[in-house]
């Protein structure tokens, strides 16, 4: 009546995903800089500010803005990202920039 092979347990290989590592700052800029890079799973506001937060130190150093009002949400949440990273070295923000980019590519499937 019912063919067995319709019912067999059948195992799907799932995929992993893998993109080669990026491994300088000036690199991982020009990877999440390019729109052609999608992610295929939605990047969450704290992900992205802690980009933002690490690529303000290695360029700029310590926050030097005032601090915005916290009723303007999006600048103070930036200003409160960056100014986390205060004292941290040009070269260790680049650093945890290029480990939260590979990080991101592989949480998000960026491709």
């Amino acid at each position: 009546m019912f063919s067995s092979d319709r019912f067999q347990n059948r195992s799907h290989s799932k995929q992993i995903f893998k993109m080669p590592e990026l491994k300088s700052f000036d690199e991982a800029v020009k990877f999440i800089s390019d729109k052609n890079h999608k992610p295929a799973k939605t990047v969450p506001n704290d992900r992205k500010l802690a980009l933002y937060g690490l690529f303000k130190q290695a360029k700029v150093g310590d926050v030097n803005i005032s601090q915005p009002w916290a009723i303007n949400l999006e600048a103070r949440a930036k200003y409160d990202v960056w100014a986390k990273h205060k004292g941290m070295s040009t070269e260790d923000a680049e650093a945890a920039y290029v480990k939260e980019v590979n990080a991101q590519i592989v949480d998000f499937e960026i491709s």
